[in-house]
């Protein structure tokens, strides 16, 4: 008897990770259906209400913006609400909010409710990490993480290839239409089958002694004294300025990839969405294997692996000036560059890297934090792409991106030693 009970207790902790794993990773792949398909439907949302380039930019501005605010409200209320509820309310509200935009022609209103889509689109980062951080420890979080995070890229990828179809055979209201049914049902399993915390199914958290578990009024001081420290901790500003840079750039390429292609290159609506996929699909590669190396081979340094990281992006876009003109297969080898760099900083930076700092108690606000400051450069990569590219053409674009990689890579130097302790912290 005594030798079975850890067998079974030990199989019923793998069977209950790998479902919250699991699940986890469906969610954050699925908010990318009701995210994406606006970038896919632009050209013919155009063509079909005749907005202007700048007035597709306020309904990506509203959009971010609202996700920005909706980082740093979900960050503070996922601590409190957990991680279940809000994903899956998050979800479900995406839905609606998608199903509603794709009936609607009035600019205003598309405005309204794609801010509103942006602000509950935010409820699935720091609800995630908040929900990986209590049910795994620290020892190979960059790995966890990195397998983790090709959630959203492989979410870009397939829920570009289903909007693409729906807009080429049915029409642009239908990209915002038929995915949300997927996303709301995701929603409701993922409220259904996933529970906050170990200790919700009877099992130990990770990050408590195994022994001499605190009480419910010690844990709520635990989770009050990690909140505090998070909001002490200079890494985490430094790490959230970097997060600013390297969104600007990621959410340049999510919103405006395939209109680029389709103006700067002459392709095809279907064409340029399909081109623009490369950049989602290098990501999923280089977050495994840079996850690895951060772990593995650097000593669980993360901060230091995404710097490398941003410095290797610099030189992607380099290649992308000289190599993007070569012809498609070309176009697609350096958007696949970019986008493994690009993707696999990111990863580091506002996955595992933030949930370094916060810890089990506290790791939706650190997600938060990082995600809401770097959303702040998601607000801003549509005025700045507007204003660079109608007075310097995209080439000045790329030239731009290049500077903000190494001010990426600079800001996380200070840092670039840090290492997670394997001892439990609060914080």
């Amino acid at each position: 008897m005594s030798t079975e009970a850890p067998a079974a207790t030990t199989a019923t902790e793998a069977s209950w990770r790998s479902r919250v794993f699991g699940l986890s990773w469906l969610s954050y792949f699925s908010y990318y259906f009701t995210r994406t398909n606006f970038s896919v439907a632009k050209k013919d949302i155009q063509h079909d209400l005749g907005f202007s380039k700048d007035q597709l930019g306020w309904i990506d501005t509203a959009s971010l913006a609202a996700y920005c605010v909706g980082q740093f409200v979900h960050g503070v209320v996922g601590e409190t609400l957990g991680p279940r509820r809000l994903v899956a309310l998050g979800m479900l509200a995406s839905a609606a909010l998608s199903i509603v935009f794709g009936t609607q022609s009035l600019l205003g209103v598309l405005i309204l409710v794609w801010g509103l889509n942006g602000f509950v689109q935010a409820t699935g980062w720091p609800g995630n990490g908040k929900l990986l951080a209590s049910w795994f420890d620290t020892r190979r979080r960059g790995e966890l993480m990195g397998v983790w995070s090709t959630c959203y890229q492989a979410g870009g990828v397939v829920a570009k290839l289903v909007a693409i179809q729906f807009l080429v055979h049915v029409g642009w209201r239908a990209t915002f239409v038929g995915p949300a049914l997927w996303v709301a049902a995701v929603g409701g399993a993922f409220y259904l089958l996933v529970r906050d915390r170990p200790s919700d199914v009877g099992l130990v958290d990770p990050e408590l002694p195994t022994m001499d578990v605190p009480r419910a009024e010690e844990l709520a001081l635990l989770r009050r004294q990690a909140r505090a420290q998070v909001l002490r901790t200079t890494r985490i500003w430094f790490m959230g300025a970097n997060y600013f840079c390297l969104k600007l750039m990621r959410y340049a390429f999510l919103y405006w990839l395939p209109f680029y292609l389709a103006e700067g290159y002459g392709y095809s609506k279907d064409k340029a969405g399909y081109v623009s996929i490369a950049f989602d699909a290098g990501g999923i590669p280089f977050v495994i294997l840079l996850g690895f190396v951060a772990d593995r081979l650097l000593g669980r340094r993360r901060i230091l692996t995404a710097a490398l990281s941003c410095v290797a992006l610099c030189g992607a876009f380099a290649l992308y000036r000289e190599i993007g003109q070569a012809g498609v297969a070309w176009n697609i080898l350096g958007l696949a560059l970019i986008g493994g760099a690009l993707f696999g900083a990111d990863a580091l930076v506002s996955g595992s890297a933030s949930q370094d700092v916060g810890g089990s108690h506290a790791s939706a606000l650190a997600c938060g934090l990082v995600n809401g400051i770097g959303s702040i450069g998601g607000v801003a990569q549509t005025f700045v792409l507007v204003f660079v590219t109608d007075r310097w053409g995209w080439d000045g674009l790329f030239q731009l991106f290049m500077g903000l990689s190494l001010l990426g890579a600079v800001l996380l130097a200070p840092f670039a030693g840090v290492r997670p302790s394997l001892a439990a912290k609060a914080a």
